[in-house]
């Protein structure tokens, strides 16, 4: 029974003979109108866009594939309507231009509503740099994020190949009212707070059993968050608003907002510990292995994009993450097992000296020999103040041990993992 009776379904009829008095009402007409928005000048409540995501969706060429087909039955159906190309118009790249044009689009929307009235984006994009730029964006157009919701609008597919993103952020917007003036580095600690709020009130939504966010979703809420609070206020001392849009960057180079949202994302990386896994423990380790450990918990999801590694690696401050995939093909990416690490970066600066390395490699040992006993002398002879390290060590062969439930090439190296937590725990002076 379909308890939602705001739906036009003609079951909710049948609530007049049980508890409802369903009235009838008269809708105002309805009128579509293709228009720029930088020229259209109808007041209304609420505007709902999906903007252009920099460079990442062709819009006007996808729009000029159908226009081939329904141009002739576009003057008919709707006299008023154009039906050329209207490619000039395009809202294109990703440069100072771009921009410029959305903030135009923008501020020309929120000059005509209401100061009652909201907006809202629907926002999909994996690069900091893209949040950042729509963070001046809504900035210079006097709007501001009041609240952020994340959805899943793409479905796992054979038939979908490639880094596609699954989730896209909802923005609803206000007009900017505030007077409040702030230091850049007095937001760095507001962003985290938000951030962690975000997450928390995402993690009390989920499903154990049966998820409603992915890993990606996370992060995605994290620059949403970092915009919540950007936005909030009417002027950062640090930043101008009208100089940063106008001024062209040089490859690579990163705007303050930027790397507050790159923060944003560290902070949400850090906070959102595998399932399983002891925070205390969590606290103690590099970035790089925390990469490692994480990219294994979204793996055991079913998560094979390289743009879910990508940002992961984003969120650690990893520069390069190849050397721990066994894959980087399209929906096919994952991470090296203990088996397939065998003996490459062991003892190299960075990740071949920290636990984890030392745990995989000594888990590759039990498989190898099958025997327990020789991962732990690896252990016991090549991790430095190894008594100290002991429970850290277990905790690491532990969660390893946990993957033969949800990874199955997983499985003979979990067993192995076991084996070693074992050995580990029980070893004595």
């Amino acid at each position: 029974m379909n308890t939602n009776i705001q739906y036009g379904v003609q079951g909710a009829s049948g609530f007049h003979d049980y508890c409802l008095e369903l009235g009838n009402f008269d809708l105002p007409a309805a009128v579509a109108l293709a228009q720029d928005a930088r020229t259209c000048n109808h007041t209304l409540d609420a505007w709902i866009t999906d903007p252009p995501y920099a460079d990442a969706i062709n819009y006007h060429e996808l729009s000029e594939f159908f226009l081939a087909w329904y141009d002739k039955q576009l003057t008919r159906l709707f006299p008023d309507w154009y039906s050329d190309s209207k490619r000039a118009l395009a809202i294109t790249g990703r440069d100072e231009n771009f921009r410029i044009s959305m903030a135009d689009c923008y501020a020309n929307l929120a000059k005509h509503m209401p100061d009652n009235g909201y907006q809202v984006v629907m926002f999909t994009h994996q690069d900091a740099a893209v949040w950042a730029d729509l963070a001046l964006i809504l900035w210079a157009s006097g709007l501001q994020v009041s609240a952020a919701w994340c959805i899943a609008t793409e479905t796992s597919s054979a038939l979908k190949v490639g880094n596609y993103v699954q989730g896209t952020v909802l923005l609803v917007l206000r007009k900017q009212t505030s007077d409040q003036v702030v230091f850049l580095d007095e937001i760095t600690p507001l962003v985290q707070i938000e951030v962690q709020k975000q997450l928390d009130s995402m993690l009390q939504l989920d499903d154990d059993e049966d998820p409603n966010f992915g890993d990606t979703d996370y992060q995605l809420a994290a620059y949403a968050a970092a915009l919540r609070v950007l936005t909030q206020y009417k002027q950062i001392e640090d930043i101008d608003v009208a100089h940063e849009l106008s001024r062209p960057r040089k490859k690579s180079e990163k705007s303050p907002i930027e790397r507050l949202i790159d923060e944003a994302v560290k902070t949400a990386c850090d906070y959102l510990v595998p399932k399983g896994f002891d925070s205390f423990v969590w606290k103690m380790l590099t970035p790089e292995e925390r990469f490692y450990l994480k990219g294994l918990d979204i793996e055991s999801h079913g998560e094979y994009r390289d743009g879910a590694y990508q940002e992961l690696a984003r969120g650690f401050g990893l520069k390069d993450y190849k050397p721990f995939l066994h894959s980087s093909k399209a929906n096919q990416t994952r991470l090296k097992t203990p088996t397939e690490f065998a003996t490459k970066n062991l003892g190299d600066a960075g990740f071949g000296l920290f636990l984890v390395r030392h745990a995989l490699f000594a888990i590759r040992e039990v498989t190898r020999t099958e025997d327990a006993q020789q991962g732990k002398s690896w252990l016991r002879a090549e991790v430095p103040d190894y008594w100290s390290h002991r429970k850290n060590l277990i905790e690491i062969c532990n969660y390893l041990a946990n993957l033969r439930y949800a990874i199955d090439h997983w499985a003979t190296d979990a067993h192995s993992a076991e084996l070693l937590a074992g050995a580990v725990e029980n070893d004595s002076v």
